[in-house]
């Protein structure tokens, strides 16, 4: 699943996404910590998130019937755009 805004994170080069996995256990009933985004506090906006599971996370989720299951999110902030007045 991949959730996209304009302008999108691929478009400046100088945006890197963030990565991290996420672990929930016991069938999603102990969740994992949320993750806080270090944006710029100026313009404090995600610009793109995808989430993807591998085929071992998936094979890890079905050997334990569910009760660890581990997802890889990825995710970028918008850059800063100042605020431009109007002639």
């Amino acid at each position: 699943m991949r959730v996209v805004t304009e302008p999108d994170c691929d478009t400046p080069a100088s945006v890197p996404y963030t990565k991290t996995v996420a672990t929930a256990y016991f069938w999603g009933l102990m969740q994992p910590k949320d993750i806080e985004p270090p944006c710029d506090k100026r313009f404090y906006h995600l610009n793109g998130v995808t989430v993807r599971s591998t085929f071992g996370q998936y094979l890890l989720s079905g050997v334990t019937l569910g009760i660890v299951n581990k997802r890889r999110i990825e995710w970028c902030c918008a850059p800063y755009v100042p605020p431009t007045d109007s002639l």
